[in-house]
């Protein structure tokens, strides 16, 4: 039976086309550089460059179809998803069951690569922990893991700048690398000695370094994860999964030629060629190619080793834990698997079942075979994704809406589905441990859904909530905790009653990015009973009102997607902190006030009680002073509030100013019985604390409105707002600014990543 609010529950889009470009570029320069660069060099010798390019042309027919579904289909669970919905349960099953583990072994990879690294870091600066080299780098990989594990437990949303910083910081070193060798190369003619023996190991040692390095390229299937998340999913998809390849298919490229072309091998390595220097220190071969042809190339890319490990396990544990937890909501896997932690929101359960597989597989096995052990799983998923996309086209085309197709259908998913088994099959060549590790997991998988899974699989519901349309209606009202119900309420009942218009009244339930927005649904229960308590509010003074909740990431776009949609005539909102003080993180209010196409009333409360002086300070912008006297005039008409107004001089300021005169005038037209009074002080601040004691409510306008400029600036109005001795209102209206040809070209801009 559906809950009462389930038709009232709305959940939010949040990430735009750079963030989610970003975790697909974050998760895929990792392992392909930074780790497996030196093992695969070793493989392939020079030929690793077509390694590199034949796995891009590989890896682009499978993103076409990734780009396809997501953008037709875009819902959590990416390929486990389409996989389950198209073909057999079983398939469905094995699909997610697989690309669970294939994460959680990435998530190992990049561990074990941060172990080396940070290793080495010790190293050179002179720490030595007593521990022998590969005991000491699955010991710090294991430390690293559980730092995440921590991290991800704590429902760290607002890492998400960061991880932006952290990809585009590594990738920028990358470029610094190549471009340190690439002019290495230009002023060294012998530079093509290193590739004279192109392919040392034949076209067979071709194919394994590209099942080995396969891994390198998978990132762009984290960014369909995030699909029912995306602010416009049906274009964003496809293009942050081409615009990912696009920046990381030539870095890698790239990066081949100068590890191999740049670098010669220094005398006593017992080697002649460079291949076999950079597959002599594996992991580390990147880094020793770095140190003899770029300025503080070891330091620089020991950093950006250790950022890109660290952003790529980040996001291979997130998206791991994602896909074991919508297995557990599909009850694909037991219930304790979408268990949702009542105070971090995050699926505590998955993450931390996850989190031990990643330990388990980066403890057993070597580095080499753990890259095998990932390529294999993802090469099976992939093969399945693209088998489910030749039958959801041939079977659903009409039915669904496309921001993408696959061009040549469906000759391109034959051509992926014949070069991923082939690969795939190679790879039992370069680590048959990887292909038994793999072959046991499913079988345990096939074990489990015959004895548990099928079982459970009638249970399964298939709802999902679903977005709606918000009607039209004037008084938007935010309400975050039954502290700011009552002053919230009653303002909003006020200006809504002399309006004769509605109240909606929304619930943002802020859920960390490291949990699928549907698990907030859990806690719909304590939205409930706060909206049902506004709703008595309102029935006091006869307002109609409809209830809303929204699940969001970001509760400031929730409010603004949700006032947008609605043609919200004014937002009524609690004040939370400071508000005007620059914050790397602005605050809700602020980004509210600054994004919102309409009237924002943000209210602290101070003694509130009743509603019957209310105070105007009027600034030298008039559309601002008749904005803030209507919503005091819409107040008055429902409390028969008494409104006054003042206009604050410096003491050596006179009266007889035109300015001034003016100000008196003009609102004397619209309002000819008001009380104006004038008021000296030199402190803006200090002057208005002290009135307050005298009313019940201040309204207040941004710092641009008021007569002694500059006055109100920075954190200055926060201090007004949070010193008062009554409750203060600050009222802002939609900016409206005139466009110039570069803000036209931004704003185009911004609106393609929105």
């Amino acid at each position: 039976m559906n809950r009462p609010y389930d038709d009232n529950v709305e959940l939010s889009r949040d990430l735009g086309l750079f963030s989610v470009t970003m975790i697909g570029v974050g998760a895929m320069i990792g392992a392909g550089i930074f780790v497996l660069t030196g093992i695969a060099a070793e493989t392939a010798g020079p030929s690793l460059v077509i390694v590199f390019l034949m796995n891009g042309f590989v890896t682009l027919l499978t993103a076409m179809t990734y780009a396809e579904l997501g953008s037709a289909i875009p819902e959590a669970g990416g390929g486990y998803l389409w996989v389950k919905k198209s073909l057999s349960k079983l398939q469905g099953f094995l699909s997610g069951w697989m690309s669970w583990f294939a994460h959680a072994v990435a998530g190992s990879l990049y561990a074990l690569g941060f172990g080396a690294y940070f290793q080495l870091l010790l190293s050179n600066l002179g720490i030595n922990m007593g521990l022998e080299a590969e005991l000491m780098k699955k010991f710090l990989a294991v430390i690293v893991v559980l730092i995440f594990i921590y991290f991800n437990y704590k429902g760290a949303s607002k890492m998400g700048m960061v991880e932006n910083i952290v990809t585009v910081s590594k990738v920028l070193i990358i470029i610094l690398f190549i471009l340190f060798g690439l002019n290495v190369m230009f002023h060294s003619p012998q530079w093509t000695d290193n590739f004279e023996d192109f392919m040392p190991n034949g076209m067979s040692g071709v194919v394994m370094a590209m099942g080995l390095t396969f891994i390198a390229f998978e990132g762009y299937e984290i960014i369909v994860q995030c699909g029912e998340e995306l602010k416009n999913p049906r274009k964003n998809i496809p293009r942050a999964v081409f615009l990912s390849l696009l920046i990381v298919i030539p870095i890698y490229i790239l990066v081949a030629i100068v590890s191999i072309g740049a670098i010669s091998v220094p005398p006593g390595e017992g080697i002649s060629s460079t291949w076999e220097y950079l597959g002599k220190y594996k992991e580390l071969g990147l880094l020793k190619a770095a140190g003899q042809f770029m300025p503080y190339g070891v330091p620089l890319l020991l950093i950006g080793g250790l950022l890109s490990t660290m952003s790529a396990l980040n996001a291979t544990t997130f998206s791991s834990t994602r896909v074991s937890f919508a297995m557990g909501r599909g009850f694909d896997l037991p219930s304790i698997f979408k268990r949702i932690h009542p105070k971090n929101k995050t699926p505590y359960s998955a993450l931390f079942i996850s989190g031990f597989l990643i330990i388990l597989m980066a403890v057993t096995l070597p580095i080499e075979d753990v890259a095998s052990a990932a390529n294999i799983l993802f090469l099976l998923l992939f093969i399945q994704v693209n088998i489910a996309a030749l039958k959801i086209r041939r079977e659903m085309g009409d039915k669904l809406d496309y921001g993408f197709k696959t061009p040549l259908f469906p000759y391109t998913q034959y051509v992926a589905i014949i070069s991923l088994t082939f690969l795939v099959l190679y790879m039992y060549l370069l680590s048959p441990i990887a292909w038994v590790v793999t072959l046991i997991w499913i079988g345990i998988g096939y074990l489990f859904y015959i004895t548990y899974t099928i079982e459970k699989e009638e249970l399964e519901t298939g709802k999902i909530l679903r977005e709606i349309q918000p009607g039209k209606y004037h008084v938007l009202v935010s309400l975050k905790d039954e502290e700011m119900l009552t002053p919230l309420m009653t303002i909003a009942s006020g200006i809504a009653k002399s309006k004769e218009s509605d109240i909606v009244i929304l619930n943002a339930i802020e859920i960390p990015y490291q949990t699928f927005l549907h698990a907030g649904k859990r806690f719909l229960r304590d939205s409930e009973i706060l909206l049902d308590k506004a709703e008595k509010g309102a029935k006091e003074y006869g307002v109609p009102l409809r209830k809303k909740i929204s699940i969001s990431h970001d509760p400031s776009e929730a409010i603004i997607n949700f006032a947008t949609k609605g043609r919200s005539d004014i937002i009524i909102m609690g004040w939370s902190g400071e508000v005007y003080k620059e914050k790397v993180r602005r605050s809700t209010p602020r980004k509210v006030m600054k994004n919102t196409p309409c009237n924002v009333c943000i209210v602290k409360p101070h003694n509130f009680d009743k509603i019957s002086r209310i105070l105007i300070p009027l600034g030298s912008d008039m559309a601002a002073n008749f904005f803030r006297l209507r919503i005091a005039k819409r107040l008055s008409d429902t409390f028969n509030s008494n409104i006054e107004a003042i206009i604050i001089l410096k003491p050596e300021e006179s009266e007889k100013n035109k300015k001034i005169e003016k100000i008196q005038e003009d609102i004397k037209k619209i309002h000819k019985d008001l009380k104006i009074r004038i008021v000296r002080d030199s402190s803006l601040e200090k002057c208005l604390v002290r009135e307050s004691k005298k009313y019940d409510l201040i309204i207040i306008g941004s710092s641009r409105e008021w007569i002694i400029e500059g006055i109100l600036f920075g954190s200055v109005q926060d201090r007004i707002v949070n010193r008062s001795h009554c409750t203060v209102i600050l009222a802002k209206q939609p900016e409206h600014k005139v466009e110039s040809r570069f803000s036209l070209l931004v704003n185009k801009l911004w609106d393609w990543n929105n």
